[in-house]
């Protein structure tokens, strides 16, 4: 397969292939399944990385334990999660919650994944999932923030209602495309229902809340 790249794409990757610890440290963070055509690589990026090493060696040392540093990381993630969980919109689990405990608080502590319920985690889990592709994109791969090309602001600004419109039913290109024709007077974009996919409601994207603002 042949890719064109820019000039200053091509000098960045000249840079990159001439730079050989930027580039092992590079390919060490690919997921596995991206070097499983080169196994002896993939285990060497891993075993002979300086920072494998150090870990490996803190272990021998006896600096920590496996469980401690898997704890530290369990520990961050919590943070992670409720950054993110605190943007949500989560009174559906807390109207659950409600239900079982009442005024007493203190029972929060006590309850079980059977009590809250697997589709109400589920769904918990689920949104966190998705606010973390969110957290993580650039604003270019939003469409109305987007440098180059045309962008077609009378639908942008308008996606909300685009949206609602899908969550009703119109969640075909044809039938979304359709619709806003008539309730939009503008076209429906062909990534827009790619975008939704991976952002949700663009009233709780922060970038088109701005947007629109």
């Amino acid at each position: 397969m042949e890719v064109k790249l820019s000039q200053k794409a091509q000098a960045e990757l000249g840079t990159l292939m001439v730079n050989t610890p930027d580039l092992i440290h590079l390919l060490s963070l690919l997921p596995k399944e991206n070097l499983s055509e080169y196994p002896l690589l993939q285990k060497e990026l891993t075993s002979k990385h300086p920072n494998s090493r150090s870990y490996n060696k803190a272990l021998k040392d006896k600096v920590f334990t496996k469980e401690e540093f898997r704890d530290r990381i369990f520990a961050r993630l919590d943070v992670f999660a409720y950054e993110m969980a605190i943007n949500l919109n989560t009174d559906y689990l807390i109207e659950r919650v409600s239900l079982l405990v009442g005024d007493d608080i203190a029972r929060i502590d006590e309850l079980e994944i059977n009590e809250i319920g697997a589709d109400v985690l589920q769904r918990i889990l689920t949104d966190l999932s998705t606010d973390v592709c969110k957290q993580i994109q650039p604003k270019g791969d939003h469409p109305f923030l987007a440098e180059r090309g045309r962008i077609d602001h009378s639908f942008w600004r308008h996606a909300n209602k685009a949206y609602s419109a899908y969550m009703d039913g119109y969640n075909t290109q044809a039938s979304l495309d359709a619709w806003c024709q008539l309730n939009l007077h503008t076209r429906c974009p062909q990534s827009f229902i790619r975008w939704l996919k991976a952002y949700g409601n663009p009233a709780e994207v922060a970038e088109w809340v701005s947007y629109v603002s």
